[in-house]
C-alpha cells in the first residue's frame, strides 16, 4: 500500500548554520494504522501506532529499550536528535523519575513531535531546538543514559562518527551511565564506528543488530555494568516485557549471541 501523506513541513531559516538542515522537508506519512515520520527522503526515520502511541513500533527501538536491563531507574538522560520522539515517550512512560532532554536541530520535527506523535507537555521533557553537541560543551550536566539517535537524509552526519563526539559524550556519563547510539547495518563503515567507540570506552562496548541489513545499537559503558550474569539478566527482561508490554526475547537473544561465548555464564565485551 502507498503512504499517504497527512502533512508536510518546510521549516524556515533561522541562522546560517541550520540553512542546509532547514531545506529538508518534514513530512507524516500514515499506513494501516502506523504513522511515520519522514525528513528529506522516503526512509522512515520513527513511526507510531495510533492507537497506542507509546508502544515501540519499530524493532531498533525495542533493542534500545535493552537498555533497561543496564539501568531501570535513571534520573537523567539526555538525547541526541528526537524524530517522532518513539524513545523520549518510552523513557517518559516507564522510568518516573528520569529528566530527559531531547536536543533536535529541525524546528518542525519538534513541531511535528508535539502535533503527530503525542510527545508529551511535561516538565520532565525538556525539548531544545540546538546542536547536542554544542549543548554538551555548554553544559557539565552528568547523565545516566545518552541516546544518539541524529540522521540526515544521507544517513549519520560525520560529526556523530568521531572519536572527538565519543570522548565528549563519555565526558558526560555518570560513573555508572552508558551511551547508546543507532548505527546503519548497511553502512560499510559501521564497524570502524564500533572499533572507534570501543577505543574510546576501552572496550566495555556491547552490540545488537535489530535485523538484516537493518539498524546496529550499540552500548558503551563508562564502566562495566554491575550485573552481567545472562541468567540474572533473562529474568529482568521478562519483568521488563511485563512492564512495558512488548515482546522483547528475540532480541534479548541477538544480545547474547553477539556479546557471549558458547562456554559463558555472563555477557562478554567484544
Amino acid at each position: 500500500m502507498s503512504k499517504k501523506i497527512i502533512s508536510k513541513f518546510f521549516s524556515y531559516q533561522q541562522s546560517p548554520s541550520f540553512t542546509e538542515l532547514q531545506d529538508e522537508p518534514v513530512e507524516v506519512s500514515e499506513v494501516d494504522g502506523v504513522r511515520s515520520l519522514h525528513i528529506g527522503t522516503d526512509t522512515i526515520q520513527s513511526s507510531m501506532r495510533i492507537k497506542d502511541p507509546f508502544f515501540l513500533e519499530l524493532n531498533y527501538t525495542k533493542v534500545m529499550a535493552l537498555s533497561l536491563l543496564f539501568n531501570d531507574t535513571p534520573n537523567h538522560i539526555l538525547t541526541i536528535g528526537l524524530g517522532g520522539a518513539s524513545m523520549q515517550k518510552f523513557y517518559y512512560k516507564h522510568c518516573k523519575e528520569a529528566h530527559i532532554t531531547a536536543l533536535e536541530l529541525h524546528q518542525q520535527v519538534i513541531n511535528v513531535a508535539y502535533a503527530y506523535f503525542e510527545l508529551p507537555e511535561d516538565p520532565r521533557l525538556d525539548v531544545i531546538q540546538g546542536d547536542g553537541i554544542s549543548f554538551m560543551v555548554k553544559h557539565e550536566q552528568a547523565y545516566d543514559i545518552i541516546l544518539s539517535d541524529a540522521f540526515d537524509e544521507y544517513g549519520i552526519p560525520d560529526v556523530f562518527t568521531s572519536k572527538e563526539y565519543y570522548t565528549l559524550c563519555k565526558s558526560r556519563l555518570t560513573d555508572q551511565g552508558f551511551f547508546m547510539i543507532n548505527l546503519w547495518g548497511s553502512d560499510p563503515d559501521t564497524p570502524q564506528y564500533i572499533e572507534t567507540i570501543k577505543a574510546v570506552f576501552r572496550g566495555q562496548v556491547l552490540f545488537v543488530p535489530a535485523g538484516n541489513p537493518g539498524n546496529i545499537i550499540v552500548m558503551a559503558f563508562r564502566k562495566s555494568p554491575k550485573e552481567l550474569r545472562i541468567p540474572a539478566l533473562k529474568d529482568k527482561i521478562k519483568i521488563i516485557e511485563q512492564m512495558i508490554g512488548v515482546e522483547l526475547m528475540v532480541y534479548f537473544n541477538r544480545l547474547l549471541e553477539n556479546n557471549a561465548s558458547k562456554d559463558s555464564h555472563q555477557l562478554k565485551f567484544t
